[in-house]
């Protein structure tokens, strides 16, 4: 993966987690999630559709009270796109805020935004040159969930729906507009604190 694409979601992680520690609510977790995914993809724009299936997993790294720093990798895969003789894998690395808002005792929402670098391979992918098996480019998740809590230290992902675009090459737009479907688990790991 070229190096300029990690760019991007390492220096947001590694400014927003310095925020983090030094700012970190009393008592707010770092909150750890896994989860299985779907995500409806095309192969150019105007055909339809077929799934990659894969999983997730993420972090986020409390900075005030509702807001965290969140990282996410994923991974998707399909055997066979359509129109074509050869399947698709994708894996993303991506970074940015998370807002969570608690509703009642047990249950909570979440909204992000996150950017960073998506590498697909395993395919065809129309280039300028000709065609590659690989290819990195920008990407990004925008989206959220719910969650419902199980005990102090476990959370229910019950749902979760992302608008994720990522910009690797296709012979038309260069743009892959898809839907994520995931639901998982998340596990509540209480920080250390400063002492002052």
């Amino acid at each position: 993966m070229k190096t300029h694409h990690l760019a991007t979601p390492l220096a947001l992680l590694s400014l927003l987690s310095s925020a983090a520690m030094s700012q970190a609510p009393a008592g707010h977790p770092l909150a750890v999630g896994l989860r299985f995914s779907a995500t409806r993809a095309q192969t150019v724009p105007g055909t339809c559709c077929f799934y990659l299936e894969g999983g997730a997993a993420d972090a986020a790294l409390p900075v005030l009270p509702h807001v965290s720093a969140a990282l996410e990798a994923a991974g998707g895969t399909t055997k066979l796109v359509p129109g074509t003789t050869r399947g698709l894998s994708v894996i993303t690395l991506f970074a940015g805020p998370r807002y969570t808002q608690p509703l009642g005792r047990h249950l909570s929402f979440a909204g992000q935004a996150l950017f960073g670098a998506a590498r697909g391979f395993d395919a065809d992918f129309s280039t300028a040159a000709g065609t590659a098996d690989t290819a990195t480019a920008f990407g990004m998740a925008l989206g959220g969930y719910a969650e419902y809590q199980l005990s102090r230290s476990l959370r229910l992902r019950v749902a979760q729906v992302d608008y994720v675009q990522t910009n690797l090459p296709n012979g038309v737009d260069n743009r892959q507009r898809n839907i994520r479907l995931g639901a998982g688990i998340t596990f509540a790991l209480p920080l250390p604190q400063s002492r002052r």
